[in-house]
């Protein structure tokens, strides 16, 4: 089976159950609020608050231009790392909440990539891009990344909200979750709601990480300077509702082709994950329903993503006619340009036919080659969501029926 099969039933199935809009509408009626909506999801966010409450004015953060509300500024910035879009848009969000006044409603439109697409530098500029890049390829998990981020950032870290709400601004968070077991702080490091991180874990996970001599002076001086103390609010008045998550996305998939969801919280390295769904196969039966936001740690230049390396390690580590759907939410797996890949029992045959090195592929991040070159990638495009993976692991024959069209 070859092509790129965006309108399957599985695939419409998982984007559907991902609509930040619907998710947005389904959680209550507002009234007069004012708006910042920041995240890979923000424009459809938006659009579901404009049916369930009266947008006076506000001011959006996301990848892509789009319509947005009239009184809505709209600003297009950059992800994974930010670009000096990600600082013009963070000054004009800080300038934005700090014109507000007591008495009003602040709503915070938060999900995936907004830590990026945001960010007031505590450090010189020039720095944070290198501590960003330094973290990005250290295979650090959601929360430790975030840990360490809060620390340089005038916005993460509760820091946001703590500012409206000191204002007498009411601040409700309505977040769409892309990480794993979906606590707010960690969704686009939590600007609206507490931060439950200190400087002293992002001290030892830097250091556990082998990664703290390798830092800017600035970031490791700050650091340093807040140990033992708090830096950022561990309490302020606000609301935080979680309105997607993932696991509203395997229970689309369950509801289509049964089976059994093992976990919605899934993290380590892609490649590890990948091993380990294939011998819980063996072990549970299928179809088996996994998500999460597992990691790849960068080591060559190739062209992969956390997608590409589970399904290709699942086909190593997997027998019989076992088979495996690895998609992302948001349209968009590292550097790839796919939403995800497929792999299926005749996978490694064909790599080996194509004369390809499994394990130099996994040596160089070159992990996509093999399904782009037999045809096993999924292409839908930014779906303006961001409920982060999921992986179907069903018989061959199942989940090629639901790989076709109509």
């Amino acid at each position: 089976m070859s092509g790129t099969p965006s309108t399957s039933r599985i695939v419409r199935a998982a984007l559907s159950a991902a609509d930040l809009s619907k998710a947005v509408s389904r959680a209550g009626r507002f009234g007069h609020v004012r708006v910042v909506a920041v995240g890979k999801g923000a424009l459809a966010m938006l659009r579901g608050l404009e049916s369930v409450a009266d947008i006076v004015d506000g001011v959006a953060v996301t990848l892509q231009a789009g319509p947005v509300p009239r009184s809505v500024k709209l600003y297009v910035s950059d992800h994974p790392v930010p670009t000096r879009r990600s600082f013009e848009a963070g000054r004009a969000v800080l300038d934005y909440v700090g014109s507000l006044g007591r008495g009003e409603i602040l709503i915070l439109l938060i999900s995936g990539g907004a830590s990026s697409l945001m960010e007031v530098p505590l450090v010189p500029e020039e720095d944070l891009l290198e501590a960003w890049n330094l973290l990005l390829k250290s295979g650090m998990t959601i929360r430790e990344l975030n840990a360490v981020r809060k620390r340089i950032s005038g916005v993460k870290g509760g820091r946001l909200g703590y500012m409206a709400a000191a204002k007498g601004v009411e601040v409700i968070n309505l977040i769409a979750s892309d990480v794993p077991c979906d606590n707010p702080s960690d969704v686009g490091s939590g600007p609206g709601v507490p931060d439950d991180t200190t400087p002293d874990e992002a001290y030892l996970y830097l250091r556990a990480r082998g990664i703290w001599d390798k830092l800017p002076d600035s970031v490791r001086r700050l650091i340093e300077s807040k140990k033992g103390s708090r830096d950022t609010p561990s309490e302020f008045p606000h609301k935080s509702m979680v309105v997607a998550r993932n696991r509203d996305v395997l229970e689309a998939l369950r509801d289509l082709a049964g089976g059994f969801i093992a976990t919605s919280c899934l993290v380590g390295e892609a490649r590890d994950a990948g091993r380990l769904a294939a011998y819980m196969a063996r072990e549970i039966g299928v179809p088996l329903i996994l998500g999460g936001e597992p990691s790849t740690t960068v080591r060559g230049r190739g062209k992969g993503g956390r997608t590409s390396e589970f399904a290709l390690s699942f086909a190593i580590s997997s027998s019989g006619d076992l088979a495996v759907l690895a998609l992302a939410t948001d349209g968009l797996d590292g550097n790839t340009g796919a939403a995800g890949v497929w792999a299926d029992p005749y996978l490694l045959k064909d790599v080996v036919n194509a004369g390809m090195d499994v394990g130099r592929l996994f040596e160089e991040n070159d992990t996509f080659k093999p399904f782009e070159v037999t045809g096993r990638a999924i292409y839908t495009g930014p779906t303006g969501s961001n409920l982060n993976l999921v992986f179907y692991v069903d018989k061959w024959s199942r989940l090629k029926a639901l790989l076709e069209g109509g």
